[in-house]
């Protein structure tokens, strides 16, 4: 069996979970793991590299890697990601990521699918587990309640990508933001705890209740010395759609990190897949088909694990 070659982009709460989800994978299957990680590839190739085996290099690079990755899983945050995904396409390298900005993923599909299909490579974008495995679920409500409206409520649990927005303004020594449900199905709201001096704390509380990832959601900010008893790595969403004498309903809980990083890692065999039946450009998970990302050298034989 051919192993996929695949590095981490980016290590941070994210890569560190994709470093652990292979770790646990080679663990259980051994030699029959068909994924093989390359490298980690990170701005501060020298800094603290925690929990990373003496065999799987860190570099600055790509280019610096002894084997050219077939995938590159790019754990960076949103507001960075795609200027990591387009440099590697253009390399072509195919990519896959956790872009979680849900009103900017259409249009930014488009512009990393003319640049994939240009490399002939792929690109397998927004693999979270929402957007992501929910987006999947949403498409299949769709199929046995198409009269229905779905609704997806979020929480309790920390947003990884609004604690980062948070994080990236100006003054903010520390934060993390909470996702509650709201008062109805479907809609959220947020808590933020933030850590900052008294003189920027007015300032910064404007930006995060007007900041385009908060300024739809009831939005609260507290300020506290440290955010540590606040903090917490558990999230959940809760899909509902009561159509024509149909009901669906899934709750999906758990670690953020790591249910974002299995997701990834799964897509990682969907990308080298698709390249491979040589369709190049960018997709959303709803485009692949399902059986891609499991684990098995055949067709018969994922369809076998996944106990049709």
């Amino acid at each position: 069996m051919k192993k996929i070659k695949v590095a981490i982009s980016s290590f941070g709460n994210i890569g560190q979970a994709i470093l652990k989800t292979h770790l646990d994978h080679v663990s259980k299957f051994g030699s029959d793991n068909d994924i093989n990680i390359v490298g980690i590839i990170r701005r501060n190739a020298t800094g603290k590299n925690k929990g990373v085996p003496k065999g799987i290099p860190v570099v600055s690079d790509v280019n610096d890697l002894k084997a050219k990755p077939d995938v590159i899983l790019c754990a960076g945050p949103s507001g960075h990601v795609q200027k990591d995904v387009k440099k590697f396409l253009s390399q072509g390298i195919c990519t896959v990521d956790c872009y979680d900005s849900h009103a900017k993923i259409l249009k930014c599909r488009e512009e990393t699918g003319k640049i994939a299909a240009k490399n002939r490579a792929v690109s397998i974008m927004s693999t979270g587990w929402d957007p992501g495995f929910d987006s999947i679920q949403r498409a299949l409500f769709n199929q046995l309640s198409p009269l229905g409206d779905t609704l997806t409520t979020f929480g309790p649990g920390r947003s990884m990508g609004h604690t980062t927005e948070v994080k990236d303004i100006k003054g903010v020594k520390d934060a993390v933001s909470l996702t509650l449900p709201g008062s109805k199905p479907g809609t959220q709201k947020r808590k933020v705890y933030v850590v900052a001096d008294k003189s920027e704390q007015k300032r910064i509380a404007k930006e995060i209740i007007n900041h385009p990832y908060f300024i739809k959601d009831l939005t609260t900010v507290k300020f506290v010395p440290k955010i540590a008893k606040y903090d917490t790595d558990k999230h959940q969403g809760h899909l509902i759609n009561y159509g024509k004498k149909v009901k669906v309903e899934i709750t999906l809980a758990g670690s953020n990190p790591i249910m974002t990083a299995n997701t990834m890692y799964a897509a990682a065999r969907a990308a080298f897949r698709t390249r491979a039946s040589k369709k190049f450009g960018c997709f959303t998970v709803v485009e692949v088909a399902p059986l891609d990302f499991v684990q098995g050298a055949t067709a018969e034989e994922r369809l076998q694990k996944i106990k049709y």
